[in-house]
This record gives structure tokens, sequence and C-alpha cells, in this order.
């Protein structure tokens, strides 16, 4: 990266709740502060589960918020009044229901990062690497019917991949240093959550590789 350039860091803001449930702000500090340091522009997004409005008050609950302005970075919530969207060619995403819009940001960026967490989820199984980008798609094209108002577990996975295939990930983090291996994705999803210290954290430019160790990862402490 160089001087003057910008990099965000697509966390995993599904709600307010703490790091495994959300990513946790020492990582979003470390590459932060990382970037900052050698004169990069850094924003920290995203925008949390379509029904829920909040984005920006779980980001401050969850400690991401915080963690990312002591580093010197910008914090924003892809909402969709105040976000400059750009929509895919449907052909890029059959498997949804058009239109599917992403943040300009995204494709405009020096680098994307994703910076996800690893947690199970109670409908695709694990929230990881891959899953973690929906959170870039426009709320409102998240919750139409046909998407993933239902997450119908025979399309979601195609989504995923369609939505990742569009997007330009440079990087892939996935902080299991704390894991959530049952319960998740949330304290409320139903299934008694079990968290385990692994002390691994997985990184690597191949998503598709680093999401196979995220998923032996949760298997091997569940």
């Amino acid at each position: 990266m160089k001087r003057g350039g910008c990099v965000l860091l697509k966390v995993n803001t599904n709600s307010g709740d703490p790091a495994p449930y959300s990513t946790s702000p020492v990582g979003v500090a470390w590459f932060a502060q990382h970037y900052v340091s050698r004169g990069v522009r850094v924003v920290v997004g995203d925008r949390s589960f379509w029904g829920d409005r909040d984005t920006r008050g779980n980001l401050e609950r969850n400690g991401i918020a915080p963690a990312a302005r002591r580093a010197g970075a910008e914090v924003v919530a892809f909402e969709t009044g105040d976000t400059d969207w750009i929509e895919l060619d449907p052909r890029l995403v059959p498997s949804w229901s058009p239109p599917v819009r992403l943040p300009r940001l995204a494709f405009e960026a020096d680098q994307l990062i994703n910076l996800a967490c690893a947690k199970t989820h109670f409908i695709t199984g694990v929230t990881l690497g891959l899953k973690n980008m929906l959170g870039l798609v426009c709320a409102d094209d998240r919750k139409r019917e046909g998407n993933l108002r239902t997450h119908d577990p025979a399309r979601i996975h195609q989504q995923i991949a369609e939505i990742h295939r569009a997007l330009p990930v440079a990087f892939t983090v996935i902080d299991g240093f704390d894991a959530l291996v049952t319960g998740g994705p949330t304290p409320a999803s139903g299934d008694p959550p079990t968290i385990v210290r692994t002390g691994v954290v997985l990184a690597s430019r191949d998503a598709h590789a680093v999401e196979a160790e995220g998923r032996a990862l949760l298997a091997r402490w569940r």
C-alpha cells in the first residue's frame, strides 16, 4: 500500500454483541494501526442484519467503533440512504432477486480486507469469511423476498458465493482466537453458546482455503 491509499476493513457487526459474536476490536485496532502508521486512509465498515436498523449503535456496543477511532480509522455504517451504491449486473448474481447493490467504496478502495470472526450459524452452519461479505449488500436488497428474508437453505450458499465472487477481496482474516463453536450467530439464536479460546487466527489471500481451515477449526472444538 502506498501512502495516501485507502483500505476498507470489512468487519462482522451482525449485532452489537461482543467478540466472537462480532469481529474482535483487538484485531480491528491492530490492522488499522498498521495502515494508518504508513499514511494510509483506513475505513472500518459494515451493516448489521437487515432487520436491525442500529448498525452504528452495534459498532459502539461491540467495541469495534471505539477501537477503530483510537487507531485513527474512520467508521461507516453502510445504510441505504447514506451510501453510494453500485448495482451488480443481474447475470453475476443469478440466485438473487435484483437489484443487488454493494458500496462503491468496496470497489474503489485500494484494498478490501475481510476481517471475519469464527462462529456457527443455525442456518448455514458457520459464519466465517465468505458469509461475512453479505454485510456489504444493501439491507433493502437483502430483505427482498427471494433473497435473505427467509435464509432459504437451498439458495443461500450459492448467494454467498455469488456476492464473494463479485467483490475484489484482497485478503481474508478469520479471527478464531476466541471462537463460537455452538450457538451462533447471536446469543438469541437458540442453542446454548460455547466459546472456546483456540488461540488461532487464520489469514490468506485464498478465501476458499482459509474458509476450509475455519470450518475445520470449529469442527475440532465443537
